[in-house]
């Protein structure tokens, strides 16, 4: 577990998530998303997050059994995206002959593995743990 260098949670949320909303909930509305958040050990804010993520067509948290192939797949694109790296610096430095074609393509594709990579980064972003209130 990393230190968190005297930072609360609430400057951790702010470096990871940067923007803040503030929504307003009916009581009841509010009580459903403090159950959801209880049940899942996150916290609210984690809840309407997931819920916004999905509707607006984000991909879904990975959660349970499938996190760790999550896990791995974005690892695996890390390393695709430093191979890619690696062939179009090459081509630059007159390593390898020039071809301006293939640096297009070579650049487009890294460029996707890139965005892809960074949607699965979210989906295995660690959630902020529900804090225990104190009596």
């Amino acid at each position: 577990m990393r230190p968190n260098n005297g930072q609360t949670e609430t400057q951790n949320a702010s470096r990871r998530y940067g923007e803040v909303l503030h929504v307003r909930f009916s009581s009841v509305e509010l009580e459903r998303l403090r159950t959801i958040a209880d049940g899942e050990s996150v916290t609210v804010s984690e809840v309407v997050r997931r819920l916004v993520r999905s509707e607006a067509g984000f991909l879904p948290a990975a959660t349970g059994e499938v996190r760790p192939a999550i896990e791995e797949a974005t690892d695996q694109l890390r390393r695709v995206g430093v191979n890619f790296n690696q062939a179009v610096r090459a081509m630059n430095e007159g390593r390898v002959p020039y071809d301006e074609d293939l640096e297009r393509a070579l650049i487009a594709v890294g460029e996707l593995v890139r965005r892809f990579r960074e949607e699965l980064k979210a989906m295995i972003a660690r959630p902020s743990k529900r804090s225990e209130v104190k009596a």
